[in-house]
């Protein structure tokens, strides 16, 4: 049996019925027992995927498998009920073994597929997921197995919100001999040190892995992330920020247990699952009252596709009656803590969700946001995210033989082809067009590829049409998470050093610097310092931004605060027997949040190290000029919540039978988000259009990046503005330009190939499935 051949009618005596899942070792079929009348799910391994060695090294690990997970019977575990193999022949004669385990079939989610979809629990949720979990690695250390590999992907959440645990394909029997030592295997993420390292692990290994689920949890966050390598120095090497520092919603309390859970050395961190999960329910006990969500809770939102798994249903899912999922932001990350159920479920899941096609994504996890100059510095927590309606055009190559084994064929390629330009779109309101254009390929790597991860749901989709070019084109329209893509773009420089030019902003800011000294009465709060503050604003100036009151109106964009203490030092000289008198600071706290939310984007309370000052007055000097140096533009930028500018396009002279070319040209440019065609009354085609671009004027962002390129496919200045205002933009089409021969033009007017971000592609595919993108 091939690979990718029909679906096989049995498997030893179990019926299939049907493929719910592929991955890296096979194929996953649900099955049934008519034996005992059970649904079963049928994990398979396939060996003509690997050469002889191999397969024999792989069918050992599948035989463990079910002997390690055989051995167990908790609640909490998925159950294995059977293994075997199966031998056939292809149509050369050569032998074939197929080897198969049979297990429970569960239906429900993984928590992979929660934080892909930035759904979040409350905190007495996490608390209860993980203890769930914990429990089943304590049952199953005590019968002598490891894991290995305690990941999101393997914890499984059932529609009443029981927490299952999978795939101890990768586990060690303590008895067996089968691993031997030195062997890596596991999710690098979520590996401990001592895998890293090749060394024998034992149960306290899961206990660290536990450890970073709960960390991710609680944050939103990876502790780790990065390239294999770059992982495992990190691993070694690195503490992961403690989660209050990236949640400040996240207890103080959870910081030991995570720094415990999460130790280096075996023998410094809890010794059981049990004792971990002993230390989560009293850090639960000693915060205050409340089972309040780390994040806000808002209406969940998918594209259609992504949220029904093994014959779901694809509508939103709801929560269980004790706490509500909820959606996030990476850009403004709240998250969870503690243990716990989610609920949930749109429809049946298996759980072999690694390898199922209709499984999130799990690019791009870590999109936290490097702060300037502070080791305190995190993620943005607070406002549900800002969104909207972006539209794009996707252009395929109908021609090209490659489409031939592309499930959906072109059409496909085109819907693909435009949510990755909507998504550069999007891109294209926080960083100039240039910068984007020079990044491309690292941001399609990065960012376009991942548009799932930002869409939340298509507004319109159109027929893919040919047009006279030979083309396949068809539009799109879908709401974007625009806070996501821009956290995703910081996420970006930060990891890849990537100096984004960002769009010029004039973002408002209020300044707040609170001092205490050695002369001030006990006790006494911190009074505000003119003398730290004007320093700060004037490095806030020489940004081009504006400095405003806290009470302003229209209100601060950021407020930056800081507070600080000083003491008196005194020293006698043994000479002269001189009293020196400095100033040494003895607290320092650094915070800066987005105004319109309250969610904190930088906090910091590192004190300088080796400062003193002669006088409180020049220590305060010096204190404006150190918060100062803790920001740059470019970190206000990366915050600055961009919205679209608006403007109207009055196009006069054109046939109404080319309104809709002159439409999908227009949305074919990088720096269109949005544009519709609205009633007129008279003969001009009217247009509302939302513009990314920065400070540039609607009239020189319509000019440059849809007038140029446009006229340059039409191969004459057809289009040029008579009239500019603020709001509204009067386009006339010349007279020249009415002649068939040259209007006809404008139905092939797809200008992304004029030096935007996003070429047209001259192959239709790359990889199957993958537009492929050449620049002209």
């Amino acid at each position: 049996m091939s690979a990718v051949s029909d679906m096989p009618q049995r498997l030893g005596k179990y019926e299939v019925r049907r493929e719910v899942g592929r991955g890296g070792m096979g194929v996953v079929y649900e099955g049934f027992d008519p034996n005992i009348d059970r649904r079963v799910a049928l994990k398979t391994f396939i060996d003509e995927f690997f050469d002889g060695t191999k397969a024999d090294n792989l069918l050992t690990r599948l035989r463990r498998e079910a002997q390690a997970a055989g051995r167990l019977s908790h609640p909490n575990i998925i159950a294995v009920y059977d293994y075997g193999e199966e031998s056939a022949r292809d149509a050369t004669g050569a032998a074939l073994t197929t080897a198969f385990i049979a297990m429970e079939f569960v239906e429900g989610r993984s928590l992979e597929s929660y934080f892909n979809a930035h759904e979040r629990f409350p905190l007495p949720e996490v608390v209860r997921i993980m203890s769930e979990l914990l429990g089943a690695l304590e049952y199953s250390h005590e019968a002598g197995v490891v894991h290995r590999d305690i990941k999101p992907a393997n914890i499984i959440l059932l529609k009443d919100g029981t927490v299952k645990v999978a795939d101890f394909g990768v586990a060690r029997i303590e008895s067996s001999t089968l691993t031997q030592l030195g062997t890596v295997l596991g999710s690098p993420s979520y590996m401990s040190p001592e895998q890293f390292m090749g060394q024998t692990v034992d149960g306290r290994s899961d206990v660290y892995s536990a450890g970073v689920v709960l960390y991710e949890l609680l944050t939103g966050e990876v502790a780790f992330t990065g390239a294999f390598t770059t992982i495992m120095h990190r691993v070694l090497n690195d503490k992961a920020p403690p989660p209050s520092a990236l949640n400040v919603q996240v207890p103080p309390a959870y910081d030991a247990v995570i720094q415990r859970a999460m130790a280096k050395r075996p023998d410094e961190r809890y010794q059981s699952a049990a004792e971990f999960k002993q230390a989560i329910v009293a850090a639960q006990a000693a915060r205050s009252a409340g089972g309040t969500a780390l994040g806000q809770t808002g209406t969940a939102v998918r594209l259609p596709g992504n949220g029904s798994i093994a014959g779901g249903s694809g509508a939103p899912h709801s929560g269980p009656a004790s706490g509500t999922a909820v959606w996030l932001t990476p850009g403004k990350l709240f998250v969870l803590l503690g243990v716990i159920v989610a609920m949930l479920a749109g429809g049946g899941y298996w759980w072999y969700s690694h390898g199922n096609s209709t499984v999130a994504s799990n690019a791009g996890a870590a999109n936290a946001v490097a702060a300037p100059g502070g080791p305190q510095a995190g993620r943005p927590v607070g406002s549900f995210p800002s969104a909207a309606i972006v539209t794009a055009v996707g252009v395929a190559n109908p021609s090209d033989p490659a489409l031939a084994n592309v499930p959906g064929g072109a059409t496909r390629v085109v819907n693909d082809d435009a949510r990755e330009q909507i998504v550069a779109k999007a891109a294209a309101l926080y960083v100039e067009p240039e910068s984007l254009n020079s990044n491309y390929p690292l941001l399609r790597a990065k960012l376009l590829s991942r548009n799932g991860d930002f869409l939340t749901d298509v507004v319109q989709q159109t027929a893919p049409q040919v047009g006279g070019d030979g083309l396949l084109t068809g539009i799109v329209s879908a709401r974007v998470n625009l806070r996501e893509v821009q956290q995703a773009l910081n996420a970006i420089s930060r990891d890849d050093r990537v100096n984004f030019i960002r769009n010029n902003g004039n973002p408002r800011i209020s300044v707040a610097i609170s001092a205490a000294g050695p002369n001030d009465p006990d006790g006494a709060p911190p009074a505000p310092s003119a003398v730290a503050e004007n320093i700060l604003k004037e490095r806030i100036r020489s940004f081009g931004f504006t400095v405003v009151d806290a009470d302003a109106n229209p209100p601060a964009d950021f407020r930056v605060s800081g507070e600080v203490r000083f003491k008196r030092l005194s020293a006698r000289l043994p000479a002269s027997g001189l009293v020196i008198e400095k100033f040494a600071l003895t607290s320092w706290t650094v915070n800066a949040a987005d105004a319109k939310s309250g969610e904190e984007i930088y906090h910091n309370t590192a004190i300088p190290e080796k400062q003193s000052w002669a006088t409180q007055e020049l220590a305060l000097q010096e204190v404006g000029r150190l918060i100062g140096a803790e920001f740059n533009k470019n970190f206000f930028l990366q915050y600055f919540d961009f919205k679209p500018t608006k403007v109207r396009l009055r196009v006069s002279g054109l046939p109404a039978a080319k309104a809709p070319a002159l439409l999908a040209a227009v949305n074919s440019s990088l720096v269109v988000m949005n544009a519709v065609a609205v009633p007129s009354t008279g003969s001009d085609l009217l247009v509302d259009a939302d513009l990314s671009g920065g400070t540039a004027s609607p009239a020189t962002t319509i000019e440059g990046g849809v007038l140029a390129p446009l006229n340059r496919k039409m191969g004459s200045s057809c289009f040029t503005t008579i009239e500019a205002t603020a709001a509204e933009l009067h386009i006339a089409l010349a007279p020249s330009c009415l002649p068939a021969a040259t209007l006809d033009r404008l139905d092939n007017a797809n200008i992304r190939s004029t030096g935007t971000a996003a070429p047209m592609p001259q192959n239709a595919v790359q990889d199957p499935g993958t537009p492929q993108r050449l620049k002209t």
